[in-house]
């Protein structure tokens, strides 16, 4: 039967069923990385933005204030440039249904033309043969085909995916480097898994959809301790943050339960008790996620029906208290500075680094786990400052960080779009130096940040051979300036190839050396000695930086 037109309730139970397709091809969509470097996390941070805007979102049957929820938590949940990305197109979708209690197919396709301009207004250079281009040919090639207000919502949405699917195998014809690798855009193939979910749940309003929800956004964060620290956590506190409870309910049959269990009305009376609810039943088990301040309650209620195979319970408000201590690690409060940095780092040994220089608020920013717009909003309100300047020392944070001063609509806040933790750290290293402007002071810091030559080293984690650069997973490979420019079994051959892409590197009298958390002290001597055999009047610092992807970062 077809569906002639779609409400917030639709729209819901659709985006959740487009994640849990997202969920379930994540990996695949993270190994979709064009370089053998393990920090492909275009699934992850996909999944992880569109999570968040479920999670904040409430429902509601209006089309158009369900889909200012989601729009919220997308954009402060977007993660990594595929996750902002992601959060951009859903803001053109929720400002063109702004106002509409539901959407026809004329009014989706004009949504999802609204998606991709959006998108591509948001990204100072587009480049064509990834997720915009995707979005954007399929919103186009429908619309010839489209009979104005005649086509059902599920047709609109199947020729959509058509489209999309088309243009994704395009890609690699658009873009040289996908071609090379014989990949399609992982951003793009993110996309379509979504849409193809929100079709798949449109057309099953009987189905429910296991999403791996976990318990708050700050536990997306990945900046909490585990295990976590309760001492944040005091008889002064404020309690309001609830419980996350999970637990899986076993039916029985013996007549002390109730054996009228019907999970729909199940659902709608865990409402009374909380949010964020999931529950569906498999057979005799039903599977429960919910933040409740009254707990006891819920297990009252579901103890009316059976008997818990598991259960886990959760202070939210705990992780949101060590969260806030985590992230703060600034300044005490009251001290107005004229600079304040931010920055995001990776390791125990980088943190005391970027500390060393008195950094204001570093941000944990892990492997696959880059940083929010919300995290750096939460960071611009902990300081008291002039002018702010934020490190995202990633390509794939800048982004989120760019998306958070729009939101936050600060306009004291700058943004030095370093590469790596290395470079930040020589920008952080100037900035120590006392000058009459905050220009002259940012021009200090660019400075530094363009005068080291940074080689990162890491074992592969595929099979790579391209323009001329060959290995197979487990060999070492280095990157320069972003660009992989050596591989080989062994490690000081690579470090010796790589070191050939910097230029006038004789002239280098210093290097620092950060050593990974899988970096041996056999590693570490053999990389010191090629580099004191390469340059002998070089002076050599090594710090235990602890990083995760990369085994050596060094800077010349």
């Amino acid at each position: 039967m077809a569906v002639s037109s779609i409400n917030g309730n639709d729209f819901e139970r659709m985006l959740k069923a487009g994640l849990h397709k997202l969920q379930k091809h994540e990996a695949e969509v993270n190994d979709m990385n064009v370089f053998p470097v393990p920090d492909g996390d275009t699934g992850t941070n996909m999944r992880l933005t569109l999570q968040n805007g479920i999670v904040t979102a409430s429902s509601s049957s209006n089309l158009g204030e369900y889909l200012k929820g989601v729009k919220k938590g997308m954009l402060l949940g977007a993660r990594g440039n595929s996750g902002v990305i992601l959060s951009q197109f859903f803001t053109g979708i929720s400002n063109s249904l702004s106002g509409k209690e539901s959407a026809a197919s004329q009014d989706l396709l004009e949504a999802l033309t609204s998606a991709y301009q959006t998108a591509y207004k948001s990204v100072i250079n587009p480049v064509e043969g990834t997720m915009l281009t995707v979005a954007r040919l399929a919103a186009e090639n429908i619309r010839p085909r489209l009979e104005p207000f005649k086509d059902s919502v599920d047709t609109l949405l199947s020729q959509y995916i058509h489209e999309s699917d088309l243009a994704l195998q395009e890609t690699p014809e658009m873009l040289p480097v996908l071609k090379e690798s014989g990949l399609i855009d992982s951003g793009g193939c993110g996309y379509l898994y979504i849409f193809q979910g929100m079709l798949y749940g449109l057309l099953n309003p009987d189905v429910d959809f296991e999403l791996d929800f976990f318990p708050t956004h700050y536990r997306q964060a990945g900046n909490i301790p585990s295990p976590l620290d309760t001492e944040s956590f005091t008889s002064k506190s404020v309690f309001q943050e609830g419980y996350c409870t999970e637990f899986i309910l076993q039916l029985m049959d013996a007549s002390s339960y109730s054996h009228d269990f019907e999970i729909d009305a199940f659902k709608e009376k865990l409402k009374e008790y909380g949010t964020s609810i999931v529950a569906f039943q498999e057979d005799s088990r039903v599977k429960v996620h919910i933040h409740t301040l009254k707990p006891y309650r819920v297990i009252e209620f579901a103890q009316r029906y059976g008997e818990f195979v598991t259960f886990k319970m959760d202070n939210m408000q705990i992780q949101k208290n060590e969260h806030d201590v985590h992230l703060k690690n600034k300044m005490p409060k009251g001290e107005h500075k004229s600079l304040a940095i931010i920055a995001v780092v990776n390791g125990e040994g980088i943190r005391e680094l970027f500390q060393s220089f008195n950094c204001d608020v570093i941000i944990d920013g892990g492997s696959t786990m880059n940083t929010s717009s919300q995290e750096f909003i939460e960071a611009f309100k902990t300081l008291d400052a002039d002018n702010i300047v934020v490190l995202p020392n990633s390509k794939n944070v800048t982004l989120a960080a760019k998306q958070a001063i729009e939101i936050s609509k600060r306009e004291n806040v700058s943004i030095l779009e370093c590469d790596s933790m290395m470079e930040g750290y020589y920008a952080l290293a100037l900035s120590q130096l006392e000058t009459k402007t905050f220009g002259e002071r940012f021009d200090l810091m660019k400075e530094g940040a363009a005068s080291v030559d940074v080689i990162s080293l890491a074992p592969a984690s595929k099979a790579y051979n391209q323009n001329g650069i060959a290995c197979q997973k487990g060999d070492f490979i280095a990157l320069y300036k972003g660009d992989l420019v050596a591989g080989s079994k062994d490690l000081k051959e690579a470090l010796i190839q790589s070191t050939k892409k910097i230029p006038e590197i004789e002239e280098k009298s210093s290097c620092l050396i950060a050593t990974g958390m899988n970096a041996s002290d056999e590693m570490t001597e053999e990389v010191e000695a090629a580099i004191q055999e390469l340059l002998p009047d070089v002076e050599i610092s090594v710090v235990p930086g602890g990083q995760e992807v990369y085994t050596f970062m060094i800077g010349f």
